[in-house]
Formats: structure tokens, C-alpha cells, sequence
């Protein structure tokens, strides 16, 4: 009768996925977890299992779209190099978890009704697999169009942060989808270059205005004062970003006055924007919130607009980078308010 051999045993061939789950999870450097996974297939399935954040990169060498089948209980999950809408399809049914997701588009070329790479199917496929879905951020000129951000926004139920970066295509018809939502609270519309008053017009006016309380808006010339004064009726927004590029600047003090009509904001931000000292009067009067105001690049604001900031009880930060201020209005604004705890003078402007 031969001898049967002994097997090996240790701790680590008798830990159970559990316990191996438990320890994978204090680990937080990205080398040690591609050590650990490269043990033994348990090591590597219950790595991927753990897992809760991860990047894919769809153009790097090697790469496999069955990649995110590995990763189960992904909770974000950033996409470079994203080219068609089959990649959404896949990572819907694999990556049910998902509560973040950035999708990039390098691609120049349209696809689909709208011209979008990221075609309505596609997005429709990742609202529906993804209930959890909170944040979505989308980059690429290309990247999606109208008809696919409204079958992103039908399609999702717990959207709270939407932003596009660098987008040609999205223009009043997405502003009409983002409008009509009621669970969005932050939205970022970065380089934008079709967002028009029309569409402005839509946010103001539609359920999403008693829900955004975050607005960031970089764009070109086609804003305008009309556009910028609907803003009012944002009833639960604390912050504000308006930055205006080109040299035909359409916003003014009208939209400067109608956005201090806007009462809860908290922080505001005007870059490049052609205001001056009565839309800061009119800041100082009506937004009593008010915490942090940067007004870089807005020239044509003088030490008698910043000074109305005297006795103001909330101002903390001030930024004005680029103006010509003249430090004697400085000392007097920083003694009549007791609440500013920093002022930034750079760069062109300067003290006087």
C-alpha cells in the first residue's frame, strides 16, 4: 500500500474568502494589492471582490473589456478612452453598484442621431443597470448629445452631480432634460460652448431650481444679462460659478444685481465677468450668506464696490485678483468687517 503524500497547509490555504476580505481591505497602496492579487486565483478573485474604486483605461495596450467583470461591487469607476456604446452595455451588467462614474471621450468623429459616441442606448443601459447611480461626469467634445443626456436623466433615479467638460454637442434641448429633474444638486457645465440664455432659461424655470444648490458654468459669449437674471429664481442655491471667456463679454451689471436677488448663495464666483460696483452694492446688500466671493478679473469693480462689504456679518474669503485696489480701501473694508478672514491681491491688479 504506497504512502499518499501530504498535503501542505498553512494560515493562508485555510482562510476563507471572508477572512481574505478582511485583510485585503486594509490594504490601501495600489502596488500591494497587485501583489496580493498575483498570490493565488483566490487571492485574485477575492481582490476583485473587494474592490470599490477603479480606472480603466480603454486605450492602453493589453486591455480587456471583460476587465470590470472582475470587480462586482465597483462603487466608482473612472473610463478613459470610452469609443462606443457597447462599453456602457457591458459595464451596466457587471458593475451593478455603481454610484460614480467619469466617462471620457477622446474620439473626433460622431456617431449615432445626436452625433454623440455615447449613443442614447448606451446611456439608457447604464441608468437602468445602475440604480445607485449619483454622480456621472462626462468629457469630450464629442462625447454625448442631446437625445443622450435626456435617456441618461429618464433612466436615473438618484442623480445628485452632473458635469459635462468640453462638450460641443449639448446645446437647449439637454438643458430642457436637466431642467425637468428633480433630484440634481450640483451641475457643472465646463466649456459648454452651446449653453444659451434659452437654455438657462430651462433651468430657472423648471423642478430642478428648487433642488441645485451647486452651478458652475465656464463658457463662451452666447450668455447673456436676460439669461444670467433668471438665475433669480434658483430658490435653494449656495453656490455659484460664472466664468465668461472672449472679448465680447455680454454679462453686465444687470445680471450682476439680478444675481444678488439670489439670497441663499453662500459662495459666488465671477470670473472675467463685465460687472462693477453696483452689482458688488447690491451683493452686499441682499446676499447676507454670503461667504466667499471671487471676483478675479471683473476690472471694472473699484475700492468703492468692495467697500459696501463694510459690516457685513458672514464674508470670509475675498479674491480680487487682477483689480486695481488701493490699500487704503483694503484696511478699511478689513476693519468694517470683522468676518474676513483672508483677501488675495495678485498677479496684473495689485494694491495702489
Amino acid at each position: 500500500m504506497g504512502v499518499q503524500p501530504k498535503k501542505k497547509s498553512g494560515i493562508f490555504t485555510t482562510l476563507s474568502d471572508d477572512l481574505l476580505g478582511q485583510v485585503v481591505n486594509k490594504v490601501k497602496d495600489k502596488e500591494d494589492r497587485k501583489s496580493f492579487s498575483e498570490v493565488c486565483k483566490q487571492w485574485f478573485k477575492v481582490e476583485g471582490l473587494d474592490r470599490s474604486s477603479l480606472i480603466l483605461n480603454f486605450s492602453k495596450p493589453g486591455f480587456s473589456l471583460p476587465v470590470p467583470s472582475r470587480f462586482p461591487n465597483l462603487v466608482s469607476l473612472a473610463v478613459w478612452d470610452c469609443k462606443t456604446h457597447t462599453d456602457l452595455e457591458f459595464i451596466a451588467q457587471n458593475c451593478p453598484k455603481l454610484e460614480s462614474i467619469m466617462i471620457e471621450c477622446r474620439e473626433e468623429k460622431q456617431n449615432g442621431d445626436d452625433g454623440g459616441i455615447l449613443s442614447p442606448k448606451g446611456l439608457r443601459a447604464l441608468g437602468e443597470g445602475c440604480p445607485r447611480l449619483s454622480k456621472v461626469e462626462i468629457y469630450g467634445p464629442n462625447a454625448v448629445g442631446d437625445s443622450g443626456v435626456a435617456e441618461l436623466l429618464h433612466s436615473t433615479h438618484n442623480l445628485e452631480t452632473l458635469v459635462f467638460l468640453n462638450n460641443q454637442l449639448i446645446s437647449v434641448a439637454a438643458l430642457r432634460a436637466i431642467g425637468s429633474t428633480s433630484s440634481i444638486s450640483s451641475l457643472e457645465l465646463m466649456f459648454c460652448y452651446n449653453i444659451t440664455d434659452e437654455g438657462l432659461a430651462f433651468l430657472a424655470n423648471g423642478s430642478i431650481s428648487k433642488t441645485l444648490k451647486e452651478l458652475i458654468i465656464e463658457t463662451g459669449t452666447k450668455i447673456t444679462d436676460a439669461g444670467v437674471d433668471l438665475l433669480r429664481k434658483m430658490c435653494s442655491l449656495e453656490h455659484l460659478e460664472l466664468s465668461c471667456k472672449g472679448e465680447s463679454n455680454k454679462i453686465t451689471d444687470i445680471g450682476g444685481v439680478g444675481i444678488s436677488a439670489i439670497r441663499t448663495l453662500k459662495e459666488l464666483r465671477l470670473d472675467n465677468v463685465d460687472v462693477s460696483d453696483p452689482t458688488m452694492v447690491a451683493l452686499a446688500q441682499n446676499c447676507r450668506n454670503l461667504e466667499t466671493l471671487d471676483i478675479g478679473g471683473c476690472e471694472r469693480v473699484t475700492g468703492a464696490g468692495i467697500c459696501a462689504f463694510c459690516n457685513h456679518k458672514c464674508l470670509k474669503r475675498l479674491n480680487l485678483d487682477e483689480l486695481k485696489i488701493s490699500l487704503s480701501d483694503v484696511e478699511w473694508l478689513v476693519l468694517g468687517c470683522p468676518s474676513l478672514k483672508s483677501v488675495v491681491v495678485n498677479h496684473a491688479g495689485g494694491l495702489i
